[in-house]
């Protein structure tokens, strides 16, 4: 590949397993995603027989419903969800769970006299955040159907969401330094508690991830998307500003509309839409 990302990025720029991409980009390798999922489950022996990442599902009228950003399949039928969610303030990250666990179910079951519920496998939905949602400085907080008047009746349903914090120390030692090397995904990072063998082969993935040239074409991409961003937000900017002049000046809608028009090529509804935005 002829473009060179270093000019792109600074060069104590790094991208981390919490930046959106390079998990994806990592986890959709069987093994990192066995690594990773070993350590948060605390099974040294699970196995993995599919992984897929952005799996689209649809709903029950054939649109598309959520993506999925990690999906895994073990040998016993299990089904994981792993989603790096680094926003927690523009949702409600437990409804959403609740509603990916449904979305997971749907097109499993047949339809009519042949559904069998029995037939469900066990589902495993993992969010990973930055932030503690329960304000509890736990790293892990694991929930399970259970009945409330009797104390240790589980409902049993195969479900289990789990949600990790990469903020909170307290956890197991593995777990924890997990957390840490997502957040900052360097063996140097000085808050990994245990070196752990899973972590040395996830960052020996990441090393091999990072240097591939599919890697580089993701970055160039994220670039461009950066670019064209910039570039409609400082259209933007010089659109309020203008309309904020002629707001000062006092020079009527109508002629304001119009020089806006024909200074950035915008249609009557563009302009209108940006009259209501900033005219005052």
């Amino acid at each position: 590949m002829e473009k060179d990302t270093e000019n792109v990025f600074p060069a104590e720029y790094q991208f981390n397993l919490s930046d959106f991409a390079l998990f994806l980009s990592v986890m959709k390798n069987k093994r990192a995603y066995e690594c990773t999922l070993s350590i948060i489950l605390e099974e040294e022996k699970l196995e993995l027989e599919e992984v897929k990442v952005e799996q689209v599902i649809l709903n029950h009228s054939g649109k598309r419903a959520i993506r999925l950003d990690a999906w895994a399949k073990d040998r016993n039928n299990r089904q994981f969800n792993m989603e790096m969610q680094n926003d927690t303030s523009s949702d409600n990250i437990p409804k959403r769970s609740r509603y990916y666990q449904g979305m997971l179910d749907t097109p499993i079951l047949k339809s009519g006299k042949e559904t069998k519920y029995k037939e469900l496998p066990s589902t495993v939905i993992i969010f990973i955040t930055q932030e503690d949602i329960f304000k509890k400085d736990l790293a892990k907080y694991t929930f399970t159907e259970q009945c409330e008047e009797v104390a240790g009746l589980h409902l049993e349903d195969g479900t289990t969401k789990i949600f990790l914090n990469m903020s909170s120390k307290k956890g197991s030692k593995e777990l924890v330094s997990l957390l840490q090397y997502m957040k900052e995904t360097t063996l140097e990072n000085p808050n990994i508690l245990v070196k752990d063998r899973r972590i040395l082969e996830l960052d020996h993935i990441v090393s091999e991830v990072k240097e591939s040239e599919e890697w580089e074409a993701i970055q160039m991409n994220i670039l461009e998307i950066g670019i064209e961003k910039g570039k409609e937000e400082e259209r933007e900017n010089g659109i309020r500003a203008l309309i904020e002049s002629f707001c000062e000046l006092q020079i009527p809608i109508e002629d304001a509309q119009k020089k806006i028009k024909e200074k950035f090529s915008l249609d009557n509804e563009e302009v209108e839409r940006y009259i209501k935005k900033y005219w005052k």
